[in-house]
């Protein structure tokens, strides 16, 4: 089940679960393509953490979103919001003075306040494929931004109402990247598609095996990151699975498992420095495409419009794009994660680095091939068994 309309606010823990974890770190990017902020603890909103990519900075002219992809002086732009804020939510703070920090090298600090705006100034932007309106936040800040970018740019705020019906038919809010999820519809507000990315420890610590000099988990930037028992790159096997947190509250969080995240050059960038080189990327080109992993064959993939004619086969992929499924509770670092349900159609060993023969065959069997494929087994049985016959019947007339 996806995020609803109405969503129950917590669930306890399915015997069904398995293979534990515990959350090793958690971030929020208040700003797109930004520095984020490590925080201990946050509420599991209906766009994901709270503030988690809530503003994005578009060019003033087009109001066209601007990542790391195009800057990458954006790394060197910190965010830091007050304590509380990741735990009471996104919907306003109690005190008017809290406020969203930005500071960068050789620049002085600037605040853009948490308060909603009685009057916003809503301005048309664009979000990958998304168009819609946004709030702009004044030109203090975007000045700031401007001088620091050495473009014209404005900052803007996601400025739907998360949760509320009509998501589809409001220019204020944006819906998650859809056909990955179960439910009837999830909101994210301006991450690339959906309101979490959950990555692995372990994972990490595999491919910094292939680096000659190892890279920091910033480079994915990841909402959830997970650590224990898991093998590296076991992730691979979590197709329509989800994976439950066991907060100390006592409830429990489920989020979807989407999709494998496909990488873009973000990852090239190194966060601290603002600098770019090859890595991870061409090293992951050895073993973590669509086509190492079997991804290539798997039908969500080969129906979506960006992957189509062959390119996920060239696609990196690293983590896992999630919606929740459980609002209200608060993942705290140290919580309890297991894996429950699960798709052989993404199966992947994460022993051997390579899809098995068994698990190959489930990738590249559609069900028209499985029919065809059942059938022409039916028939050969059948086929065997005449054939067996006729030659027990010519022993039986010319013995020997």
């Amino acid at each position: 089940m996806g995020t609803h309309d109405a969503v129950p606010q917590s669930t306890t823990l399915g015997s069904g679960c398995q293979t534990p974890m515990h959350v090793s770190s958690l971030y929020v990017y208040p700003i797109k393509a930004c520095k984020g902020c490590e925080v201990p603890r946050a509420i599991v909103e209906t766009t994901g953490f709270p503030y988690d990519r809530y503003w994005m900075i578009v060019t003033e002219a087009e109001g066209r979103f601007v990542t790391q992809r195009q800057d990458a002086t954006l790394a060197l732009i910190c965010t830091q919001l007050p304590q509380d804020a990741c735990i009471l939510g996104s919907k306003g703070h109690p005190d008017p003075k809290a406020a969203l920090t930005l500071s960068g090298p050789g620049m002085p600090d600037v605040q853009v306040p948490l308060q909603p705006k009685s009057d916003p100034i809503w301005r048309s932007v664009r979000c990958h494929d998304w168009k819609g309106d946004a709030i702009d936040e004044g030109n203090e800040v975007a000045d700031w931004l401007s001088k620091f970018l050495r473009q014209r740019v404005r900052l803007v705020k996601y400025g739907g109402v998360p949760g509320s019906a009509g998501l589809d038919k409001d220019s204020h809010r944006r819906s998650s990247a859809k056909g990955w999820y179960t439910g009837g519809q999830s909101e994210t507000a301006f991450s690339d598609a959906f309101p979490f990315l959950v990555t692995c420890q372990a994972s990490l610590h595999d491919l910094n095996t292939h680096l000659d000099i190892p890279i920091s988990m910033n480079r994915f930037r990841p909402n959830i990151v997970l650590d224990g028992e898991q093998p590296a790159w076991a992730e691979d096997q979590w197709g329509n699975r989800n994976i439950c947190v066991k907060t100390q509250e006592g409830s429990a969080v489920d989020l979807e498992m989407c999709k494998p995240c496909s990488r873009c050059t973000v990852p090239l960038v190194e966060q601290e420095t603002a600098d770019k080189a090859s890595q991870p990327i061409l090293a992951m080109k050895d073993f973590r495409l669509g086509k190492h992993l079997g991804f290539d064959k798997f039908g969500k993939y080969a129906d979506t419009p960006v992957y189509r004619g062959g390119a996920v086969n060239n696609t990196t992929f690293f983590g896992w794009d999630a919606v929740p499924v459980q609002l209200g509770s608060v993942i705290t670092v140290g919580d309890a994660v297991t894996v429950k349900g699960g798709n052989a159609a993404l199966a992947y060993d994460a022993v051997t680095g390579r899809t098995s023969v068994v698990q190959q065959w489930l990738l590249l069997l559609s069900l028209r091939d499985a029919a065809a494929l059942c059938t022409l087994l039916v028939v050969s049985v059948i086929a065997s068994w005449l054939a067996y016959s006729l030659i027990r019947g010519f022993s039986h007339e010319f013995p020997t």
